[in-house]
């Protein structure tokens, strides 16, 4: 159906051309719309005559060509979906993952509701939504990436928890301030160095690395975290960490200490194991 130039339908199916090569372009160019018209879907498919005003039209047009280039829509729209939450997503940050929320359930599952330690944080997403949860927690958020840093704070300020947490720029585990939590939480980059290059475009060539790479085999992390959860848990607290599925599982769990017992191993939609946890039975730190 042909539709006047300026108007909703038109810019509509402008987008839809532009991003006809994507998996699926109806649904990103309705979410693009969303976010630049300031209305909903069914108000945009309600309304194809409505006129578009140039600014918007501008946006829009912007928008398709960056996504045309691969760039992750997260970007472009500045914030994704997580948890229930809208979190805001700054380029140069890790994109928050629907697996990811499956690592904020197993920790909800273990933790007392005290303060936590969310290592290698990124935009924030997995404390802000313990946060959110456990009302009296407080987090301490480590992070190597500045612009993750800057957007976390953010993240924090939007959603008026700047007050329980404390964000601090870690270069490595041994540098985090002495503290005693009843939770560490890590996303950690655990994906193979090798893999990274055959990864869609939006991931290789948009992400940044640091939060990607986990060495040869992705367990270049690990080792540091099981350090870093034996110097601050207290005795009874759980470490919980994402990893990077079913050949990982076992390496994971062999480099444990003895400190350690395994409490559950939680998979993904797809049925692949993504998330373990331990418990920290206490003994030399």
């Amino acid at each position: 159906m042909p539709y006047n130039p300026g108007t909703v339908g038109w810019l509509r199916k402008y987008a839809l051309s532009q991003l006809s090569g994507l998996d699926s372009p109806a649904l990103e160019a309705d979410y693009i719309l969303e976010h630049f018209l300031g209305q909903n879907r069914p108000w945009i498919h309600a309304h194809p005559d409505a006129p578009v005003q140039d600014a918007a039209r501008h946006a829009v047009m912007e928008a398709c060509r960056r996504r045309q280039a691969r760039e992750p829509l997260q970007y472009i729209l500045g914030q994704c979906d997580f948890c229930g939450m809208s979190v805001r997503v700054d380029e140069g940050c890790l994109v928050p993952r629907p697996e990811t929320e499956l690592l904020v359930e197993a920790a909800s599952d273990v933790f007392d509701g005290g303060t936590f330690l969310d290592w290698g944080t990124g935009t924030g997403c997995i404390a802000l939504a313990l946060l959110e949860r456990f009302e009296g927690a407080r987090a301490v958020m480590a992070e190597k990436n500045p612009k993750s840093l800057r957007c976390a704070w953010r993240n924090l300020k939007g959603r008026g928890l700047l007050n329980r947490a404390l964000l601090w720029h870690s270069q490595t585990v041994s540098d985090i301030p002495a503290c005693s939590v009843s939770l560490v939480v890590s996303n950690p980059p655990y994906i193979p160095s090798r893999q990274i290059a055959g990864l869609m475009p939006e991931v290789s060539q948009y992400e940044p690395r640091l939060a990607l790479d986990g060495g040869a085999d992705g367990l270049d992390p690990y080792p540091g975290l099981f350090e870093l959860a034996s110097r601050v848990l207290t005795p009874g607290g759980c470490l919980c960490v994402e990893y990077g599925g079913n050949e990982q599982t076992e390496p994971l769990k062999n480099l444990a200490p003895s400190s350690f017992s395994v409490q559950s191993v939680l998979r993904d939609i797809a049925g692949h194991d993504r998330v373990l946890v331990w418990r920290f039975t206490g003994g030399l730190k």
